[in-house]
């Protein structure tokens, strides 16, 4: 509907302003000029005013056209301003052309018929009109009137419009914001678990050092208590900073949930026995399902572990059970209970019902945070039923998976997985270890040697080739750091060894990082993975089954 601020008088209506006077400000004549304003004139001025007010008002992009399309002025609000970034065009006037350039001719085209040009027939009360914008920008245009003529037109976003393009907005800062984050992610994955790493593996030296000295062995102890609060605390923050930021992806194939769940109570059972809790388990037959096993298994192992830290005194039952088509793994305790108005708060980070000194012996209320997050990422949906006192039970639904085929494509994983050896002795294995940061260099070479390996040491890849040049033949196994000095990477260092000994020498990477990438370059290399901090035992069971076998497998 058009705006009128005066119904129809006869007045001839000011024509656009031409010769000296600039051709965006219509009231420029009109200032330099003795003679006073007629009506018309007054009320030409009065209507703009008070279009530019609605203009700058608005909270959507809108668009205030002054004159004829030919000789526009255009007016921005803010919003509009700094969609077409222009942030000039919200303080003063600006010609069509220079406002959008090439765009003009076709926004001009469709102005016309407001302005009723086109012939004899009434102009339309409003007309759409879209702003060359990526995407483009729509707008409902308005004509204004002075006395029955048009003076200019006032174009405001439509709904979708506004939304559309808020939404493409959004959608770039996201991705701008998701891409910060991952590469600050993968820096951070990195460069702070190297000084833990470190800790670690000088303090399984000192460990072995001191292990006739009872004192000092409880004093190695201590300190190995406190390294393992902050490991975890430090893995729990990255874990979820990961599942956030988007780059955990789930590697879904068959799994043998009997298999998994009864071999996650045979880990947790010392825990419990500890704390004088029985930990039973209610397995009532073979399960399978489609997942990651190792994230699913991550959400049971938190949901056990919350279990056992809350329960003073009773037990802990793990349970399954199939319900619609799909099974059920609950997780039963008989500890404090949750509130009714705290089972949704519970999953928020850093929150624990029961711990107001923040204890770190009792958990870092990180764990139902990532649990929430992996739930989703699984689409396994979790829920939870509690008393106060009395105890609780979560319970995670996954899809269940049929068929003989199910148990084949698991049974050689679930072998794998039980395979135990007798330690093997690693005298005399050679090993060539390349990390550019001196303090796990050390840690690890102090490590190696009291385990009797042979090695050569190097930081980067110019120390590599000066290493292995005394080498009568290849190393057993290649230990070395994902990330090196440069645009180099430990898959580099694997490729030239490999090809200066003409040998598929074992090769074993140690990383802070957790990208997939990464993983799949190491997989078509038939590299083990070790994720920093690694403990000392996992790397001596991967050098063990390299002298073993021959081979490092692929360890996380």
């Amino acid at each position: 509907m058009a705006i009128s601020l005066q119904p129809f008088h006869e007045t001839p209506i000011l024509t656009p302003l031409t010769g000296d006077t600039d051709a965006r400000d219509p009231d420029a004549m009109h200032r330099s000029s003795a003679t006073p304003m007629s009506p018309t004139d007054l009320r030409y001025r009065e209507c703009l005013d008070n279009a530019r007010r609605v203009c700058a008002a608005g909270t959507v992009p809108t668009m205030l056209v002054i004159g004829g399309p030919e000789m526009a002025a255009v007016r921005c609000n803010e919003a509009l301003a700094t969609l077409l970034n222009q942030p000039r065009a919200a303080t003063r006037d600006e010609s069509g052309p220079t406002l959008l350039s090439g765009g003009w001719p076709a926004v001009a085209e469709a102005l016309r018929p407001l302005y009723g040009t086109d012939g004899p027939a009434m102009p339309p009360e409003s007309a759409p009109l879209q702003l060359p914008t990526e995407p483009p920008l729509s707008l409902r245009a308005t004509p204004l009137l002075v006395d029955g003529r048009v003076v200019g037109v006032l174009a405001t976003a439509t709904l979708d419009g506004a939304i559309a393009k808020l939404e493409e907005a959004m959608r770039a800062e996201v991705a701008r914001t998701t891409a910060a984050r991952s590469r600050f992610l993968a820096s951070a994955s990195h460069d702070l678990r190297q000084p833990f790493q470190a800790m670690r593996l000088f303090l399984d030296a000192l460990t072995t050092q001191v292990q006739d000295n009872a004192r000092a062995s409880r004093t190695a102890g201590m300190l190995a208590n406190a390294m393992t609060a902050g490991e975890q605390l430090l893995n729990a923050l990255l874990d979820i900073s990961t599942l956030d930021a988007g780059t955990v992806e789930a590697d879904l194939q068959p799994v043998s949930l009997d298999a998994m769940l009864q071999s996650l109570a045979e880990e947790f059972r010392p825990q419990a026995e500890e704390k004088g809790l029985r930990l039973r388990v209610h397995l009532p037959c073979r399960a399978f399902t489609r997942s990651d096993p190792v994230l699913l298994g991550r959400i049971v192992r938190n949901l056990l572990a919350n279990a056992i830290r809350y329960t003073q005194r009773g037990g802990i039952l793990l349970g399954l059970r199939r319900r619609d088509g799909q099974w059920r793994i609950e997780v039963w305790d008989t500890g404090f209970g949750i509130p009714q108005d705290k089972l949704d708060v519970i999953f928020d980070e850093f929150h624990q019902l029961t711990n107001p000194a923040r204890d770190p012996t009792r958990g870092l209320g990180l764990g139902l945070a990532i649990v929430r997050r992996l739930s989703v990422l699984l689409s396994a949906p979790i829920d939870v039923r509690s008393r106060s006192g009395r105890g609780s039970v979560f319970a995670v639904t996954v899809d269940r998976l049929d068929g003989e085929g199910a148990a084949a494509d698991t049974l050689s994983a679930t072998a794998s997985a039980d395979h135990g050896a007798a330690a093997v002795p690693l005298d005399g294995m050679r090993i060539l270890v390349v990390d550019d940061d001196s303090m796990v260099l050390s840690g690890l070479l102090l490590t190696l040697e009291s385990w009797g390996c042979a090695f050569v040491s190097a930081s980067n890849m110019r120390e590599v080739f000066a290493a292995v040049d005394g080498l009568e033949g290849p190393p057993d196994a290649i230990l070395t750091d994902l990330r090196l000095p440069g645009k180099v990477s430990g898959f580099d260092v694997i490729d030239r060894v490999r090809k200066l000994f003409k040998a598929d020498i074992p090769a074993v990477v140690l990383t802070g990082e957790t990208a997939p990438e990464s993983l799949l370059e190491g997989q078509r290399r038939g590299c083990a993975f070790l994720h920093k901090p690694l403990h000392p035992g996992e790397l001596r069971r991967v050098l063990e089954e390299v002298r073993r076998d021959g081979t490092a497998g692929m360890a996380h």
